[in-house]
């Protein structure tokens, strides 16, 4: 019980610091599961009756396998790769003439603005006080 809860706090923590990551993973996951799926099925059909892929599902599983298994490996790479190099937001361009301030000075106004707001919630919780 104690290995379960490791492996779930192992992976909530990999989700959490790796979340561009983990999304690649959790789809490589089912892409994985899939060629189970339809080898294990088509095998249960054909180990129950030999022709029982004949009907729908296992007619399914058929085309599964003859048409989609050979194609696992080229959807997991470019979904793996589409997720892993997704562009990320860009925040919006200064406009026309005005020049993005240094990292100096971005640090600046957040600092300031931290200040500001520091300042004005201990005036309201004074003035909250007084009266």
């Amino acid at each position: 019980m104690t290995g379960i809860i490791a492996a779930l706090v192992c992976i909530v923590a990999l989700a959490w610091f790796l979340r561009r990551l983990f999304p690649a993973l959790f789809a490589a996951v089912f892409v994985l599961a899939v060629p189970v799926w339809l080898v294990g099925g088509l095998l249960l059909d054909l180990l129950r009756r030999p022709l029982a892929f004949l009907r729908p599902l296992g007619l399914a599983r058929l085309v599964g396998v003859v048409l989609v298994l050979p194609l696992l490996p080229f959807i997991f790479v470019w979904s793996f790769f589409a997720e892993l190099f997704r562009p990320t937001k860009a925040s919006a361009p200064a406009p026309a003439g005005v020049k993005p301030p240094t990292p100096m000075q971005a640090a600046a106004r957040r600092s300031a603005d931290v200040i500001d707001l520091a300042a004005w919630q201990h005036r309201r919780r004074r003035d909250g006080k007084a009266k």
